[in-house]
């Protein structure tokens, strides 16, 4: 299994509800964001991964000039739990959403302004003392189909060794840490 849903199912409930919060962007870039078309499409290519209410946060760095995209889990946002055993994490199983996010940043940059091509991806996580970032690689603007064997945990950058199949290998304790912060809750 590639992702959090078979391949080929028909996806699972209704398409989730989205909530959008804001870092620096103004009303315009907001309008872009929340476009029905582009809504419509990331409701979509969510629908069967993730249960609403689904938090997206779009943010701009206005002195470094760098945008995010990402995704913040809540209690019950997944439907799967992103799986592995000792060392091995499949990262893997998050390209749905972070193609569902890659496909939306996309739509919004071919429709608006082509400067949101340039905008980071990824999912975020917390649970208890963790907070997670799961961002994406490939061919600038990469499309959300290869997560990054890196991950953000409490703000320190942990790279992991990519394995077979879209698993990724960290020592073990890490290992446990960043599939914790990806665990179904709620």
């Amino acid at each position: 299994m590639d992702g959090l849903s078979p391949a080929g199912a028909p996806p699972e409930g209704p398409p989730p509800e989205l909530v959008f919060v804001w870092h620096e962007i103004g009303p315009l870039y907001q309008s872009f964001f929340t476009h029905a078309e582009v809504i419509a499409q990331l409701q979509q290519d969510l629908q069967g991964v993730a249960r609403g209410p689904v938090n997206i946060h779009v943010y701009y760095d206005q002195k470094r000039f760098v945008g995010d995209i990402r995704l913040q889990l809540l209690p019950g946002t997944l439907i799967a739990a992103v799986g592995g055993t000792g060392r091995d994490v499949h990262l893997s199983q998050l390209a749905p959403v972070t193609t569902a996010l890659a496909t939306y940043r996309s739509s919004v940059s071919a429709r608006f302004d082509v400067r949101v091509a340039s905008f980071r991806v990824g999912v975020e996580a917390f649970q208890g003392p963790r907070h997670c970032v799961f961002g994406i690689v490939g061919t600038p603007p990469p499309d959300g189909k290869v997560v990054s064997p890196c991950v953000e945990l409490n703000g320190q950058s942990r790279c992991g060794e990519p394995q077979p199949g879209g698993m990724v290998q960290f020592s073990e304790p890490l290992a446990k840490e960043i599939r914790t912060c990806l665990m179904p809750r709620g």
